[in-house]
């Protein structure tokens, strides 16, 4: 088991064996997203209140969920990385803080094209999923600023890892927000199954897929920059000088 675990966190056999899932990863996610935009662009019926741009929760629902698994994910690396001392896990929460950032903001964005349509107004700083999901945008940045100030890369992983660990409270705030307090952000709506309701098995549908589709853009973009990653860090080392000369 514990050989297992020593594998899992090696640099070398982490690349090796992400060269093989990779191009399936990549087309199983043009295929998901592919799909769930066509169903949305398609089958997803009007809303009566909203119209078209009830469309737009698709893409919302599915890059906001995501965007709560980063800390979660950062954490977990960051402890692996304090207890373990694993270089691989270091570097899956470094790049993970980057892209959990830009995840945080498409969130905000969307929610605020929405928002201008469902509530008149483009932004409610009495709203508490929103101030929350601001903040979390801001810690990311944080602790990719952090990582960057630090020149001993061993205490910007201890850092950084206990930052992420911290972070972890911010999520279930944002996962509970609307059931403690009274925001204009609604509670997880009812699945439906009447054909042609809001949250009929249109919208439901094309919502799952679309989830699918962005953890699959997910995992594609945080294996890409882990890598690179792995190429910066291990380009000493004997197998990475091979592979850069074979490629030439």
């Amino acid at each position: 088991m514990w050989l297992w675990f020593a594998k899992l966190g090696s640099p070398k056999w982490f690349y090796e064996l992400s060269s093989k899932w990779l191009p399936w990863l990549v087309v199983a996610t043009v295929l998901v997203i592919g799909t769930a935009t066509v169903w949305a662009l398609l089958f997803l019926p009007p809303d009566y209140q909203q119209g078209y741009t009830s469309r737009i929760l698709v893409v919302h629902v599915a890059v906001a969920g995501t965007s709560l698994a980063f800390f979660p994910l950062m954490a977990v690396a960051g402890t692996i990385t304090l207890v373990w001392k694993m270089k691989l896990a270091d570097m899956v929460a470094k790049n993970a803080a980057a892209l959990g950032a830009w995840f945080s903001f498409i969130t905000l964005a969307t929610g605020s094209i929405w928002g201008s349509v469902s509530w008149g107004t483009w932004w409610e700083w009495s709203d508490s999923r929103l101030v929350s999901m601001l903040f979390q945008f801001f810690l990311l940045l944080g602790v990719v600023s952090l990582r960057s100030a630090l020149e001993d890369s061993d205490k910007a992983a201890k850092a950084c890892a206990l930052l992420s660990i911290v972070g972890c409270i911010n999520v279930v705030i944002i996962k509970y927000s609307v059931e403690w307090w009274n925001t204009l952000h609604q509670p997880a709506s009812p699945v439906s199954l009447q054909t042609g309701s809001a949250n009929g098995p249109e919208f439901w549908i094309a919502t799952a897929l679309m989830i699918l589709g962005v953890y699959l853009f997910l995992s594609v973009s945080l294996i890409l920059s882990t890598r690179n990653e792995i190429l910066q860090r291990e380009r000493r080392a004997l197998w990475v000088q091979e592979l850069v000369a074979a490629e030439r």
